[in-house]
């Protein structure tokens, strides 16, 4: 016996639930984190040797690795007994003269890792051994990564939803070989997943995957969670789809509270609201995606007009929760100031939503136009909706595809989070023979700024322009010339103010 749309309400809300008691959990992580300081500043030169270095975020982590690379090239791990927190102290024996390097990895509750590296010198500056990467990590490590976590989610979500429909308007047995692989094929990308966020947590080459160190470090982090629940709800999957359908709820939940237990949404504040959210928001998308598989292949069948039925009387429910869910998460993630969100996790959110509008229309389509002539027999109609439905797949693909980079994407809000520090400014002279400006920025540092402009003639004559256009690009991560009015103070002074630097580095 099928449940009845009465069931269907209670089980979204029993869903609903259990998500707000996952959310509950005690979780101290605010968002990403971010390196606000360190002792000393990177670029010291201190007149004896530290007794401790001190790395400042603004939200706990954990330490992974830390070393440090001496004058001569000698590495030290320092990472055994370090603990973890708002803010990471590090021991330190003698140093020697000259210019060392610490190199550091942590990794924040959101699950990401952060690497980077603090370079000071005792007594005086001199050479330093460094292979920068060692912080950047492996690139192809980084692609193999953005293919797992695609293929983790397309099998999980398409194998483990059509599990969830079996479950509500049953599935023809020409469906259950190809949803077990596809639930088959999830598992084992979400495992291949850890083992190199694992390796991209250490920064360590792929040949490292072998070793037990990278599976280690990925379980550590709360993608080991999300593992852990996904596998289950896989395992949960497959006894649904081969025993008893009724277990495809169960599994669906699973799968929607593993999303729930790592990355960037999950982790941002208010926990206790955004965590819910993303549950009922994958779970929402389980429920849509995994039907489109077996209702296709329903429609090929005299028999099919009673699972059509069941999805068409249950989708609306999907896609209120999908849509309302998927605002409110992008709202969180921009956060206030639209002057940050123009960031690869904004441009990615961006063809996230165009392609969903393109899902929702196609959707109404189907639901309006021609479920109706095709419950009534329609061949034609059935056919159309056949192939709306798998053009809807085709779409949905590209959207987990997305939605998988976000793992290298800090969301514009941890960018505002972190406060104004307190770093010198940064002077740099632009000229030509007509014209010249000296600009400052200040703080020198990532974050929100303030840039001062004073033009001047080919003779170093302060000069009036009639206007200003300041214009900054970081070609190395994707973000395009962006330009800026300045505005002339009553000192003569040209500023823009703030400008928004989402990253260090050479702009």
């Amino acid at each position: 016996m099928r449940p009845n749309l009465r069931e269907v309400v209670r089980l979204w809300l029993a869903g609903l639930s259990l998500a707000l008691l996952a959310a509950l959990a005690p979780n101290p992580a605010l968002a990403h984190a971010m390196l606000l300081s360190s002792i000393p500043a990177s670029g010291a030169v201190l007149a004896e040797s530290p007794q401790a270095l001190i790395l400042n975020f603004n939200e706990p982590v954990s330490p992974l690795a830390l070393k440090l690379i001496d004058p001569a090239g000698a590495e030290s791990d320092l990472t055994a007994g370090i603990a973890g927190g708002v803010e990471i102290w590090i021991p330190l024996a003698e140093s020697p003269r000259g210019t060392q390097i610490l190199t550091w990895r942590v990794v924040s509750e959101d699950g990401h890792p952060i690497a980077g590296s603090l370079l000071f010198s005792v007594g005086e500056a001199s050479g330093a051994s460094f292979d920068a990467s060692s912080v950047a990590g492996d690139p192809l490590v980084r692609r193999l990564l953005w293919l797992t976590r695609t293929a983790a989610l397309v099998g999980l979500v398409f194998g483990i939803g059509g599990a969830l429909f079996g479950a509500l308007a049953g599935i023809p047995p020409s469906a259950t070989r190809p949803l077990a692989g596809l639930v088959l094929t999830g598992m084992a990308a979400s495992l291949l997943f850890l083992g190199l966020h694992g390796l991209d947590a250490l920064g360590l080459k792929l040949s490292a995957l072998a070793s037990a160190a990278p599976w280690a470090a990925g379980g550590s982090t709360s993608f080991g969670r999300s593992v852990a629940l996904w596998s289950l709800a896989g395992a949960i999957a497959l006894a649904a789809l081969l025993w008893r359908p009724a277990l495809g709820w169960i599994a669906a939940l699973l799968l929607a509270l593993g999303f729930a237990a790592s990355g960037h949404a999950a982790a941002a504040s208010p926990q206790i609201l955004t965590r819910p959210m993303v549950a009922l928001h994958g779970f929402a998308l389980i429920f849509w995606t995994g039907a489109l598989f077996p209702l296709a292949l329903w429609l090929k069948r005299a028999d099919g007009a009673a699972a059509l039925r069941r999805f068409s009387a249950a989708i609306p429910f999907a896609v209120i929760l999908l849509a309302g869910t998927g605002l409110g998460l992008a709202a969180i993630q921009l956060g206030p100031d639209p002057r940050t969100w123009p960031t690869p996790y904004g441009w990615i959110l961006a063809a996230k939503l165009t392609l969903l509008a393109a899902v929702f229309a196609l959707a109404a389509l189907n639901r309006f136009a021609l479920t109706a002539p095709a419950l009534a027999g329609d061949s034609i109609a059935a056919t159309k909706l056949r192939r709306a439905i798998r053009l809807e797949i085709g779409l949905i693909l590209a959207v987990l595809a997305l939605a998988a980079g976000w793992r290298f994407t800090p969301p514009p809000r941890a960018l505002a989070l972190v406060p104004a520090q307190i770093a010198p400014p940064l002077s740099a002279h632009f000229g030509t023979a007509e014209a010249m400006a000296d600009l400052t920025i200040s703080p020198g540092r990532a974050g929100e700024v303030a840039v001062e402009i004073f033009p001047y003639d080919g003779a170093m004559i302060p000069s009036e322009p009639l206007a200003i256009t300041l214009g900054v690009a970081q070609e190395a991560r994707g973000l395009h010339r962006m330009t800026y009015p300045a505005t002339r103070g009553a000192d003569g002074v040209w500023r823009v103010d703030p400008l928004i630097l989402p990253y260090g580095g050479v702009w």
